[in-house]
């Protein structure tokens, strides 16, 4: 009998074996399954990461930009603010003035004129400027054209630097 028990032993050591492998074997599949998900996790991790880096930053360039409209819409509304009150100083100005009578005699003519030409007499003459020697030189050249331009110089027109027409 002793033979019998040490095959039974045997065979269930063998079938206890059998089991372990399989159950070895079934962990190391969901290890690499669990693995796989991981990874998975991981890329799905870094790209979620990277989404919200760029959508950070959009975030902030809207908001540098929404603060930027701000305090243009506040900078033009005390534009506007200011011009409308130019504009009814000026308004309220114009409204106060007696309205103008009418111009009849001929005599008011030159009397307004008068004043136009004591202006004019007060003012200082200004100096006149020195011409650069560019415009001499092109003006010099555009005076005495070559044989073979002389019969072009009919239909055509050479302007120096001051706009002015040179023959």
């Amino acid at each position: 009998m002793k033979s019998k028990d040490k095959e039974s032993a045997a065979k269930k050591a063998k079938d206890r074996v059998q089991v372990a492998e399989r159950a070895h074997k079934e962990a190391a599949r969901k290890a690499d399954a669990a693995e796989e998900v991981s990874k998975q996790a991981k890329s799905a991790l870094k790209q979620a990461k990277k989404e919200f880096k760029v959508a950070s930053k959009a975030a902030r360039e809207a908001r540098n930009a929404a603060d930027e409209a701000r305090s243009a819409y506040s900078k033009a509304a005390k534009r506007s603010a200011k011009a409308e009150a130019k504009l009814g100083k000026s308004r309220k100005k114009v409204a106060s003035k007696p309205a103008p009578a009418p111009v009849k005699e001929a005599a008011e003519k030159p009397v307004a004129a008068k004043p136009a030409a004591a202006r004019k007499a007060r003012k200082k003459p200004k100096a006149a400027k020195a011409r650069p020697k560019v415009a001499k030189v092109a003006k010099a050249a555009a005076t005495r054209p070559a044989v073979e331009e002389s019969a072009a110089v009919e239909d055509s027109f050479v302007l120096d630097e001051s706009g002015r027409e040179v023959q």
